[in-house]
This record gives structure tokens, C-alpha cells and sequence, in this order.
């Protein structure tokens, strides 16, 4: 009697035994704690085109919104990843578009996209590599992410005076001022005349406007000068509309 108890007493302790690993299986080595991704408070899945935003997306969309000034539109310049095209870039763009369209109107936002890597990595950055500035667009300026368009008028190399210009190159100049940042003036113009012609008249265009932010107070080594002439149209040649956008100075800011 004493040996049945006693190899009874050892089964049930096997038995302990086995439904304790049991346990610890289950619950402790296969079922850790999921791990979260981290993302910044706008984000895309890969391969998607809809943003996401969490609890803080209304707080910066407020500090965005709270950087206009007047006559400037929002520019969203949406990422694509590797593996993607330009038209992912685009359709998020679009979408991220349509979460300020309670602020703005649709004629206040202008859209781009650009590569922009790992679609991982991006999920660290606070926008998911989505860029926002305020820029100029009008008739004589047209601004982008990294540099700006200034539009001259056939053969001509007096736009300055132009009131639009002026005072995009004064809050230009303020910040060229105020920082450690350099310009560079590359002036551009359309296809009539010869090279030699055309080369100089772009120099001329980038000169003035470096003649005028010197006038204005940024000191000289700052300021780069190039000339294309026409050799780096953004248009066709054959419409005035076209020519029209080749003559122009470059403002590339660094």
C-alpha cells in the first residue's frame, strides 16, 4: 500500500511538473511582448498611399498653419520609398492635401514628392519624411522645397522693381543675414540669339540680382554667380508662355 501511494504520490509530481513547463512555455518564452513600431505623428505604410497620424498630428498641424505669412501657399512635398514610383509620392500628397482642406482652401496648397530611402527608416521621422514649407507662387516668383525662380521679361534685366521680387528677395535677404546660409544665382534665359548672347545676358540677370542683395546688406562672399544662358530650358521654346518661364534667375539657398 505504502509503494502504491508513494509511486502515485511521484506521478502527480510529474504531472506538477509538466503542466508548470507547460505554463512557462506558453506564456513566458513563445509569447512575448509584441513590439511596437515607433512612428512620428503623420505616417504611411509601405506600399500605401494613406496617411496615418496619431494624438499629435493636431498640435503640429496648428504650428504648421501658424507659419504663414501672407501671399505664401502650403507646399507638401510627400516621400516615396524604394520600391515605389512618383506616383505613390503624388497620391500621398494628395491625401495629405486633403487633411488641411478644413483650413485651406485647395488653391492654397501646391503638392510635390521626392525619394526619400528606406520606407522603415522613414517611420522614425516626426512626418514620415513628408516635408511642409510655405512658398511663394505667383506670375514673377515661383518657389520650391530647395530653390526659387525669379521670371524676367524678354531681353530684359530690370525685374527687380517688380514688387512681388522685392519683397521675396527682402525676406530672402533678412534670412541670408540673420544665418550662416550661402545663395547661389544661376541665370537662365530662352532659345532666340546666339549662345555667346544668351550667355552673357544670363550672367547680366544674376549679377543684378546680386547687386541688389549686396545694396541690401548680405555680404558678397555669400553670393555665388553662374549663367546658363539657354542651354537648361524648363519649357518649351516654341509658345511665349514657354519662353516666359526660361527667362528667369535660379536662387538655390544652402
Amino acid at each position: 500500500m505504502k509503494k502504491l501511494l508513494a509511486f502515485l504520490t511521484f506521478l502527480l509530481f510529474l504531472l506538477l511538473i509538466w503542466l508548470s513547463w507547460n505554463w512557462y512555455r506558453d506564456t513566458v518564452v513563445c509569447c512575448d511582448e509584441p513590439v511596437v513600431q515607433e512612428t512620428g505623428v503623420l505616417y504611411y505604410d509601405c506600399n500605401s498611399e494613406l496617411p496615418k497620424t496619431t494624438d499629435g498630428w493636431a498640435t503640429k498641424k496648428e504650428e504648421i498653419l501658424a507659419a504663414r505669412q501672407e501671399g505664401e501657399k502650403l507646399l507638401i512635398d510627400a516621400p516615396y520609398f524604394d520600391g515605389e514610383d512618383q506616383a505613390m509620392g503624388l497620391a500621398r500628397a494628395e491625401n495629405v492635401k486633403k487633411l488641411f482642406l478644413d483650413k485651406l482652401s485647395s488653391d492654397d496648397i501646391v503638392l510635390d514628392t521626392r525619394a526619400a530611402g528606406d520606407c522603415k527608416e522613414g517611420l522614425k521621422d516626426i512626418y514620415d519624411k513628408t516635408l511642409f514649407n510655405w512658398v511663394v507662387r505667383n506670375e514673377d516668383v515661383v518657389e520650391y522645397l530647395d530653390k526659387a525662380y525669379i521670371y524676367f521679361k524678354y531681353d530684359s534685366t530690370k525685374e527687380i522693381e517688380t514688387e512681388r521680387v522685392v519683397k521675396y528677395l527682402n525676406d530672402l535677404i533678412e534670412e541670408l543675414k540673420s544665418s550662416d546660409k550661402t545663395v547661389t544665382l544661376i541665370g537662365h534665359t530662352d532659345a532666340d540669339g546666339t549662345q555667346e548672347y544668351n550667355h552673357q545676358l544670363g550672367m547680366e540677370r544674376a549679377e543684378r540680382v546680386k547687386k541688389y542683395m549686396v545694396k541690401h546688406g548680405v555680404p558678397e562672399e555669400k553670393i555665388k554667380v553662374e549663367s546658363k544662358g539657354k542651354t537648361e530650358p524648363i519649357d518649351t521654346n516654341g509658345t511665349p508662355e514657354g519662353k516666359q518661364k526660361n527667362r528667369r534667375v535660379e536662387i538655390q539657398v544652402k
